[in-house]
């Protein structure tokens, strides 16, 4: 080897053994810095969004379109936090905001309660007053939605209450879901498993000592029911609940009922003849202010005037 290639290998060596000192230095570094990165979480969350009044106009008309947009986030903000096993603060708070934004948005009242009180840890009371009240809101703009009425119902009498620590708040708990499942029996549907689900509020009812509230979510079932098989159970929630004279009484009623509508209008399903109406006498609703008592226009008045007319047990 000659003197000038002896001399140019001195500066490789030393340059090789820099990177290896610098290559080590950062490995044993990185593992250091990667273990306290890891220790580091978020405790806490930070609600980023001025009151849902303020959000409407910052939408600046795509109100549905910055609805989907934060429901979305929270999708994505709930399953992060679940990971991390710690509670979405602000869950409550963002759904309001997109309700304000887009009051018809289904999913934020379907999935509400799941997003509120569905937590990695223990729920808090205000998360499930909070979530009842974003239910209720969503009834009140989707009366009609019977998927609504039934996961509302479940959500306050069976999901909610059982945690609530005060036995009265709790009763009333689960006597509000009942009256909500009672309404989902009524509400068509295409959904055939709604009335094997909701008809548990009879029980319900029974048990909060509504005996009253029973009787009549009952008879109702039997008079727009034509599911047989929803009209036997019924039948037997009512065997429990009355003698057999007053129960067959209650039979008769419901009969009637379907009687008027096969001899008004037999030739459509008894849930057209509920929208149309019962048959009435124009000479007992012509020119009368208020009308007779025989001007019944609605089934609600057709069955109280039923009622009247039927003697005393």
């Amino acid at each position: 080897m000659t003197s000038q290639a002896r001399a140019g290998l001195g500066p490789r060596v030393l340059v090789l053994a820099l990177l290896l000192a610098a290559a080590t230095g950062i490995g044993t570094l990185r593992s250091l810095l990667l273990a306290r990165t890891e220790a580091l979480r978020d405790t806490t969350d930070v609600y980023e969004l001025p009151s849902p009044e303020q959000v409407v106009v910052l939408s600046l008309g795509y109100r549905s379109a910055l609805a989907d947009l934060l429901f979305a986030d929270v999708l994505v903000w709930h399953g992060i936090h679940f990971e991390e096993k710690r509670r979405l603060e602000f869950a409550a708070d963002y759904l309001d905001t997109i309700a304000a934004l887009d009051p018809l948005f289904r999913d934020t009242y379907y999935y509400g309660d799941m997003l509120i009180a569905m937590q990695p840890v223990k729920p808090r009371h205000e998360d499930y007053v909070r979530a009842r009240r974003l239910l209720e809101k969503g009834l009140a703009v989707r009366p009609t939605d019977t998927e609504l009425w039934l996961n509302t119902g479940q959500f306050i009498a069976y999901v909610a209450a059982p945690w609530l620590d005060d036995p009265k708040e709790k009763a009333e708990w689960k006597l509000a879901g009942a009256r909500v499942l009672a309404r989902a029996c009524e509400l068509v549907s295409s959904n055939e498993n709604i009335p094997y689900d909701c008809i548990t509020a009879a029980g319900l009812f029974t048990r909060a000592g509504e005996r009253e509230a029973n009787i009549e979510f009952l008879e109702r079932v039997l008079a727009v029911s034509d599911d047989e098989a929803i009209r036997e159970r019924a039948i037997a929630y009512l065997e429990r609940a009355l003698g057999e004279r007053s129960e067959e009484r209650l039979l008769e009623s419901a009969n009637r009922l379907r009687d008027a509508w096969r001899a008004d209008l037999p030739f459509v399903d008894l849930t057209t003849e509920l929208i149309v109406g019962p048959p009435t006498d124009p000479a007992a609703c012509a020119g009368l202010d208020p009308p007779s008592d025989a001007c019944s226009t609605t089934w609600a008045a057709w069955r109280a005037r039923e009622r009247a007319e039927q003697p005393d047990p």
